[in-house]
């Protein structure tokens, strides 16, 4: 579904990502774990084209090459993307920043009898919405914010979903609803892109691991072969377990 092939970028002349490669398959979902500040972010910024400079690489999602395209027609191409910090319109009511969602397809936008049923599936996936539909986005708790903003994402149906830590300022007991709702998209067929600090829960959820570090995908495979507390460990706590350089990658084996 997503193909990410040698990706070097950065900010201006900083350069925080070093020739990315990865890949999300159809129905799987792909967790990017790292320390902060090993390119997490700006990686899912890339892909969504956020990124302000993209010196190399390809990016094909569904065999279609968005290495030039722009945030809109990569998001017309089937890409959704969740920021970090629950990127919700707080004055708006909830069905607004549904239907917000929606107008990233111009021309052929979310309008009457798919509207309608965009809005249906919504409230169906999340019932406490549907309960808030008139209410300011505001005034939700964070957990809410969090499912709002996944259901606004959702609503041009994406081939391809983004997370950027969506337990980030939650309660562990809500941060694991939302990863069951994640899990259960996944079992539907959605591809999903997941970058979490929650390593375990992550884990438990994902098909396969990218682990970046400085940059640079330091180790790759499958996810069982990460649940060995002490490669999780060296993922946060370092001892230079991942050392990489520009021209080589570890995949876990």
């Amino acid at each position: 579904m997503l193909t990410v092939t040698n990706l070097t970028g950065g900010y201006g002349d900083i350069r925080v990502l070093w020739d990315v490669e990865l890949t999300v398959h159809p129905g799987k979902l792909t967790a990017v774990l790292g320390r902060n500040g090993a390119g997490k972010t700006s990686l899912l910024d890339a892909v969504s084209g956020l990124l302000p400079a993209v010196s190399s690489g390809a990016l094909r999602l569904d065999g279609d090459d968005i290495t030039r395209a722009s945030t809109p027609a990569r998001v017309r191409h089937g890409l959704g993307y969740v920021q970090q910090n629950k990127q919700i319109f707080k004055r708006r009511t909830v069905e607004e920043n549904l239907l917000i969602g929606g107008y990233v397809l111009p021309g052929r936008g979310l309008r009457g009898p798919a509207r309608r049923a965009a809005l249906e599936q919504a409230y169906d996936r999340f019932p406490m919405l549907a309960e808030r539909r008139q209410q300011p986005a505001g005034g939700l708790s964070g957990g809410q914010q969090q499912m709002l903003g996944i259901a606004q994402a959702l609503m041009p149906g994406p081939k391809l979903l983004m997370l950027d830590e969506p337990s980030a300022g939650l309660a562990p007991s809500i941060v694991a609803e939302v990863f069951g709702l994640i899990a259960q998209l996944r079992d539907d067929g959605l591809s999903i892109l997941l970058v979490e600090q929650v390593v375990d829960d992550a884990l438990e959820i994902a098909d396969d691991v990218v682990v970046l570090e400085s940059g640079h995908v330091a180790a790759a495979g499958p996810a069982e072969r990460f649940s060995d507390n002490d490669i999780v460990r060296e993922i946060y706590l370092g001892n230079d377990v991942f050392e990489t350089d520009d021209a080589a990658q570890r995949e876990v084996r």
